[in-house]
């Protein structure tokens, strides 16, 4: 296979900083190439190598990836260990420890290493080097990665790869969905209770008239939380005209090949999808993404919207129909993002991302631009919310303002001097101060 510059220049780095360190996490965005970087690696490496994924679906996309001959471990296949190259279902590795020693351990879809499996893997072969590679360090439970590697190489960023015309850009159009009543079970919305919520027809409905209205006849991923809510999806666009099938992971590979097989010669337009098109796969043909699961996850998010984000001829941008609300509670997805790597427990971050959305056509873009980029509507700025403060209307915002700094001149005092300066700046009496101090001490 024939590497983009970019990825040849990634391999050196990541020699370089296995220079320095045993533990090597490689961040990349979704359709950046990972898989081939991290299988030219293992071809050309002199060590036993072990290639580790969480799903089968992934080991049969790395196993057809590989120009080596190769061991395959998972259920139901053979296993050849005399190969160099082993790639394995870390689910079944590791119930085969005794039967293979590795050198170099591999690990796709790097964001699952922390997890009992992989750990216990990489503590039994504790003098291996280990690559992680991902487009997503970070968990739901905010487990760092720094519990798994040494040191982090960051790969060109999402805005590059789009610069360099290897990835489109996107347009976003959106809606919010009312999930206050909606428990969080391991991180994420309870998936019953977010079944509940998301099989009321009239979502169905808008999804199918947004697609319908922003992207009619174009290729598109439909993405739902369960198998139940997928199959009310597709029967509402089959029931429209609209050619479209449902993959899922109880699917056997030959169907699961056939399904993908009419997507990407378009004989189907609408592939609706439980979990199972989520991560690794390469639909370069998908053009529109519909997300139908809201999640807290960031990860998933990224990896799904991914999906639309490989460019194609003919394909001059991507189209994102978030009926869940993701990308107001994770940002624009073709936004760069910092990445760390930390041992510390990583609390999700409570960050209000710079978005605007058109009042006319929902479509969502950059707080900064004056019109829509999608219809030219002017935005046009809410009136400030005015408030009366001593006979005059004062802007709300001022007064928030104000109450803030006044708790911050509050917090700071240490002496009864400080408070007594207080006191005479405010025209209090001098009683005020030894109140406040006091109540300090106790």
């Amino acid at each position: 296979m024939q590497l983009r510059p970019y990825q040849s220049s990634s391999i050196i780095t990541l020699r370089q900083a296995f220079s320095k360190s045993k533990r090597v996490l490689f961040v990349l965005p979704t359709g950046g190439g990972k898989t081939a970087i991290f299988t030219q690696i293992a071809e050309n490496s002199p060590k036993k190598v072990l290639i580790l994924a969480h799903r089968k679906e992934l080991i049969e996309q790395i196993s057809e990836r590989l120009g080596k001959p190769h061991g395959i471990i998972i259920n139901g296949v053979e296993p050849d260990y005399t190969c160099n190259i082993q790639v394995g279902s870390v689910q079944s590795v590791v119930k085969r420890l005794d039967k293979i020693n590795p050198e170099f351990i591999i690990i796709d879809e790097a964001h699952h290493a922390v997890a009992g499996q992989y750990e216990k893997i990489t503590a039994r072969f504790s003098e291996a080097f280990v690559l992680g590679v991902t487009a997503t360090p970070c968990r739901l439970d905010g487990k760092g990665l720094g519990l798994a590697f040494d040191q982090l190489v960051q790969g060109p960023t999402i805005k590059d790869l789009i610069g360099m015309g290897f990835l489109c850009t996107a347009k976003v159009y959106a809606s919010e969905v009312d999930l206050k009543k909606i428990k969080t079970t391991g991180g994420d919305y309870n998936k019953k209770q977010l079944e509940t919520a998301m099989l009321k027809s009239s979502i169905t409905g808008d999804a199918v008239a947004t697609y319908r209205k922003y992207a009619k006849d174009k290729q598109a991923i439909v993405f739902c939380c369960s198998i139940k809510h997928a199959t009310m999806v597709r029967n509402m666009f089959q029931l429209l005209g609209h050619s479209a099938e449902m993959i899922t992971s109880r699917h056997k590979k030959d169907e699961r090949e056939k399904i993908l097989d009419d997507f990407k010669n378009k004989s189907t337009k609408i592939l609706v999808s439980v979990d199972i098109i989520s991560e690794g796969f390469d639909v370069p043909s998908c053009e529109v993404v519909i997300l139908l699961r809201p999640t807290k996850s960031l990860s998933l998010y990224l990896q799904q919207v991914g999906r639309a984000l490989r460019v194609m001829e003919g394909k001059p941008h991507a189209i994102v129909l978030d009926h869940a609300g993701n990308v107001f509670k994770h940002g624009f997805p073709t936004q760069d993002r910092e990445w760390e790597l930390t041992t510390d427990k990583i609390k999700a971050a409570q960050q209000k991302h710079n978005l605007r959305q058109c009042k006319t056509c929902y479509a969502v873009y950059n707080n900064t631009a004056e019109r829509c980029p999608e219809c030219g509507e002017l935005h046009k700025p809410e009136p400030k919310k005015m408030q009366m403060v001593a006979g005059e209307l004062v802007p709300l915002e001022e007064v928030e303002i104000k109450k803030k700094e006044a708790k911050r001149e509050l917090a700071g005092p240490k002496s009864l001097e400080d408070w007594k300066a207080i006191a005479r700046a405010r025209g209090y009496k001098i009683g005020w101060a030894y109140h406040r101090y006091n109540a300090r001490r106790k």
